[in-house]
């Protein structure tokens, strides 16, 4: 993302497993964070460090994006739920603003308007990369990061932690699903 401390960051979905990690790295890195959330996840994003959540049920993010920044457009937007939001991210981008992308593209997406904001787009396949990783350990040792696991189930209940991944949302599943492999672990989000 080459996000840099002022700049403005509107992370979708930060209430997923993604998302939680996200907003605390942007909030770590300096960035003004603003996310979309479920009205009942904000309290929970903004104590992960989010300052705006914008309820994407009752409000379109572009024109939310809009009136948080005074009509100037965040810097980046990292996209995390897909859909249209590539399609649509340059009308919430500001100039030269950067879209990050980790999720797989079924269809091919009409790019057209970010040619008029100079935006730059950054598809993410992911492989381990020890860097990285240890710069993630450096903010969790510190406390600026923590993991959010949302339900732990055991190893034999693979096939209800698949379904808490594709379902989680309508059942108030925030942050991580952990497979316990060693016993019978059971956690799960309350509703």
């Amino acid at each position: 993302m080459q996000l840099s401390v002022g700049e403005t960051i509107l992370i979708h979905g930060g209430a997923g497993g993604v998302g939680t990690i996200a907003i605390q790295v942007a909030k770590a890195i300096g960035a003004r964070v603003i996310t979309t959330a479920l009205p009942r996840d904000h309290d929970f994003v903004r104590s992960l460090g989010a300052d705006e959540a914008i309820d994407f049920t009752t409000e379109d993010y572009v024109d939310a994006v809009a009136r948080l920044t005074g009509g100037e457009g965040v810097n980046v937007i990292f996209d995390t739920i897909g859909g249209d939001t590539l399609t649509r991210s340059p009308l919430a981008l500001a100039d030269a603003g950067r879209v990050v992308s980790l999720v797989d593209i079924a269809q091919p997406q009409n790019l057209i308007k970010a040619w008029g904001k100079n935006a730059a787009y950054h598809f993410v396949f992911t492989r381990q990369n020890r860097g990285k990783l240890d710069a993630l350990t450096k903010l969790v040792e510190r406390g600026l990061v923590k993991p959010v696991i949302g339900a732990t189930l055991p190893l034999a209940r693979m096939g209800e932690a698949h379904d808490l991944l594709e379902n989680g949302s309508a059942r108030g599943l925030r942050g991580k699903v952990v497979i316990d492999v060693s016993g019978e672990a059971a956690a799960l989000p309350q509703a």
